[in-house]
């Protein structure tokens, strides 16, 4: 009997990202993925649900990215389906959870930065000021944010900074260096269970950065003035300190800077 010839399916056309995001080319050797699917097994906590969504996974899809593929990319990387790119080390370091809230979706728009964009230190900010908000039963907001911190780009490069306001110190930096960060991230889809956990902030890298100034108390409403003047008496806190107390609320804060 004559033996069938199969065929296989011919792999896909490799995508060109140079091509298409050339204004990335400077840095585009920092910008690429250097961990694949087969290297992230064995890292159980890394695809813990509990690491990256607040309720469920369900809520969220997050994929592993191919080797070489550029976290600057935007929809034509992923066939026109929205998604955006979040680094491993904000979810394990820093401890940021899918969706993002109300606040974190608000102040990527008033900032005007991808989620990817932003740098772990600018997180970290985030997510401790998210805490100690909870912990002075503050809502959080963007302007209280903006009133401490400022967004700050380091000549050409494509990465997104916060840093605190001279005089306005209310929170330690969080790490003086990462390492190995930037070729480890996720991409980050939607599911049916919540389509609209995407919506509401930029996805995509912003080629030109908003440049803003820290806001003045003569800015803000009557209670977000209050609340400034109520957090800067304080003092400086540990942003670890504060992580690390996210579920501990009856510990209490302790001192700032320890």
């Amino acid at each position: 009997m004559a033996r069938t010839k199969t065929t296989s399916n011919p792999p896909p056309p490799k995508i060109n990202y140079r091509a298409l995001y050339p204004w990335a080319l400077d840095e585009y050797s920092s910008l690429v993925s250097t961990k694949a699917w087969r290297d992230h097994v064995g890292e159980s906590s890394t695809y813990d649900h509990r690491t990256f969504a607040k309720t469920h996974d369900e809520d969220i899809t997050v994929l592993p990215c191919t080797l070489g593929e550029p976290v600057c990319g935007d929809g034509r990387a992923n066939n026109g389906v929205p998604f955006f790119y979040f680094y491993q080390v904000v979810f394990k370091r820093i401890g940021m959870r899918l969706p993002f809230s109300r606040f974190e979706r608000e102040l990527l728009t008033e900032i005007n930065v991808a989620p990817a964009q932003l740098h772990p230190n600018g997180w970290a900010f985030v997510k401790a000021f998210d805490i100690l908000c909870g912990f002075f039963g503050q809502a959080p907001s963007v302007d209280i944010f903006l009133h401490f911190f400022e967004v700050k780009k380091q000549g050409k490069s494509l990465w997104v900074s916060l840093s605190g306001i001279s005089g306005r110190v209310l929170l330690t930096l969080f790490q003086q260096s990462f390492k190995g960060w930037k070729g480890k991230f996720f991409k980050v889809c939607c599911s049916d269970f919540d389509p609209s956990a995407l919506d509401g902030f930029p996805l995509y890298w912003v080629k030109e950065v908003k440049h803003m100034k820290p806001k003045s108390l003569d800015e803000l409403p009557l209670t977000d003035r209050e609340a400034c003047e109520i957090l800067a008496s304080v003092g400086a806190f540990n942003i670890s300190t504060l992580i690390s107390l996210e579920y501990n609320a009856g510990l209490g804060l302790g001192l700032p800077n320890t």
